[in-house]
């Protein structure tokens, strides 16, 4: 009986977990609101929550706000070319529907295909790779997408992770405010979290 009140019951472990997750996904979500900071957001958000993985978390405000800080520069310049690569990516998507000539279209839309997949790839990993590792922004989008394809699989899963709101909203469309909800209090964070479960176990080989 004594055991379910001590501070390192697997209960409280774990309620003190959920409780840090709930604190970052808030952070994460107030931090995100002018737009222009996400990168810096999801940088901060990730290195907290590969803490969380490895039970090494402390002061989850304070951390969160030296690593929003310390981070900015190079995720915003980050966030900002993704935004700028995704723009003419959605550009191009277009014009290529006004190609007459099928076969050309074809061919077009399928490069540009793979060309989106990629920037996806590069997405789930180069604001995790900025909070981890000290680069240029250069070394860290290409590092990015190195490193995705070099882990296939797990690249695959966390893309899927990523992709939860916006499939659990067209799989379940009567319960979207239910969803929304979800994503709001915890969800977000949780996807940092279990992204960070294969994160923590890729960097390990890229850290002497």
């Amino acid at each position: 009986m004594d055991n379910l009140f001590r501070y390192d019951n697997k209960f409280f472990e774990a309620l003190g977990k959920i409780s840090n997750i709930v604190i970052l996904n808030l952070l994460c979500i107030l931090s995100c609101l002018p737009i222009i900071t996400i990168g810096a957001s999801a940088t901060a958000t990730y290195f907290i929550a590969m803490q969380i993985v490895k039970d090494e978390e402390s002061y989850i405000i304070k951390e969160f706000i030296k690593r929003f800080k310390e981070n900015f520069i190079i995720s915003t310049k980050i966030w900002i070319i993704m935004m700028i690569i995704g723009g003419v990516l959605c550009f191009d998507f277009y014009i290529s529907k006004l190609i007459i000539n099928e076969y050309m279209r074809i061919i077009l839309q399928f490069i540009l295909l793979m060309i989106s997949i990629i920037f996806v790839f590069s997405i789930t990993y180069v604001f995790p790779i900025a909070s981890k590792f000290e680069n240029t922004v250069k070394n860290t989008m290409i590092t990015s997408i190195l490193i995705s394809i070099q882990h296939l699989p797990h690249t695959i899963v966390m893309t899927l992770v990523n992709l939860s709101p916006i499939i659990l909203i067209f799989m379940l469309s009567d319960y979207w405010g239910q969803i929304l909800f979800f994503y709001t209090v915890i969800g977000f964070a949780i996807i940092a979290y279990i992204n960070s479960i294969f994160f923590n176990k890729i960097f390990k080989q890229y850290i002497n």
